[in-house]
């Protein structure tokens, strides 16, 4: 007679339940797992919405420092346009924008950052949704007419400042020559006063003092060197202060 056991043995039930459920330590490694990836995921989140936050407050408070009337009394309107080319246009270092007639953007009109911090200005004539943006470091953009207040009083006005001429360089500073006599110092603040710029950019500030250097060509005068406020290569957004009158 052939005799069976009416139970399997213990260690075969134990090999099919871990089979069909993995050990507890298994489990607890798999659920930290993916409380981990949770929130790991959550985390880039919300640093994201964050980041588009703090984007958004900026973008806010350019606003708010544009807006304003400009020595000239004509009511500015700002607008926020993105750079989506560079390198190209009539301008080795224009920038494009995403703004054009349609918006209200004319040639001229001047472009800044933080409220009163100039980059340049649009060149030639915009298309309906586009226009080139000519910083102050283009060599289309030519001499400009400016004034260095000192570092101490950098809202002092032209008056009280020291007159100057500048260009741009091949070392991508501003340079210009004034009297060996004139007091200029490093840090010094440098704004626009040009008849040839809009009104809404006279006295925006273009950039400090970096360099003061006796003249090659003449002792009597010394070369002074501006750096821009800021760096176009590296801009994605600027502020169009255009006429009220001309937004549609």
């Amino acid at each position: 007679m052939l005799w069976l056991p009416l139970t399997p043995p213990a260690h075969a039930l134990m090999a099919l339940r871990h089979w069909l459920r993995p050990p507890r330590d298994e489990l607890k490694y798999l659920d930290s797992q993916l409380l981990s990836d949770e929130r790991d995921r959550f985390r880039a989140l919300w640093h994201s919405e964050r980041i588009h936050a703090e984007d958004l407050e900026q973008r806010l408070a350019q606003l708010d420092r544009a807006k304003k009337m400009d020595r000239g009394g004509r009511e500015v309107a700002p607008l926020l346009a993105s750079v989506t080319a560079r390198g190209e246009g009539p301008g080795e270092r224009m920038l494009a924008l995403n703004a054009g007639k349609r918006d209200g953007v004319q040639s001229g009109d001047p472009a800044v950052v933080g409220g009163d911090i100039l980059v340049g200005r649009v060149a030639g004539e915009p298309t309906p949704v586009r226009c080139w943006l000519a910083p102050l470091t283009d060599s289309s953009t030519g001499r400009v007419d400016a004034y260095i207040a000192p570092a101490d009083r950098p809202e002092a006005g032209p008056s009280e400042s020291i007159s100057i001429q500048l260009r741009t360089d091949s070392s991508g500073f501003l340079v210009g020559e004034v009297e060996a006599t004139k007091q200029i110092s490093q840090g010094d603040v440098v704004r626009l006063a040009d008849a040839t710029w809009k009104s809404a950019a006279q006295g925006m500030r273009l950039g400090s003092v970096v360099g003061v250097y006796r003249s090659d060509k003449n002792p009597l005068r010394v070369r002074v060197e501006v750096k821009t406020e800021v760096d176009s290569d590296r801009l994605r957004q600027v502020t169009l202060k255009i006429d009220a009158e001309a937004v549609p």
